[in-house]
């Protein structure tokens, strides 16, 4: 079992998208940049406030992995190429297996 520096913190960042094609070109833009090793896609339904309605959606949830280093970048690139005026960009440390820790700091 490869065994990795526990100081080497793995984030998830969620993000959603209005259809498939944004979703891909932001996950495209931080894997072109290396910024991710991967992300996985959800096809989801959202309800939320906005503008004064309530609004139902179909979206599609971005879940992003990614080295503590890059986080900050990882939020910025999708900040500056969303397609929302308001992106959800919600990210948190996670504890993972020795092995996949060790591959995504590796990246």
């Amino acid at each position: 079992m490869v065994r990795s520096d526990p100081d080497q913190l793995i984030y998830v960042v969620i993000t959603t998208e209005a259809d498939k094609k944004n979703a891909y070109k932001i996950a495209n833009l931080l894997l072109i940049d290396k910024l991710i090793p991967c992300v996985s896609f959800k096809d989801i339904e959202s309800h939320f406030w906005w503008k004064g309605e309530i609004i139902q959606s179909s979206e599609v949830q971005l879940i992003i992995k990614c080295k503590k280093q890059n986080v900050n970048k990882v939020c910025k690139k999708i900040s500056d190429f969303h397609s929302y005026e308001v992106p959800e960009i919600i990210y948190f440390p996670v504890s993972v297996n020795n092995e996949y820790n060790y591959w995504v700091n590796s990246f």
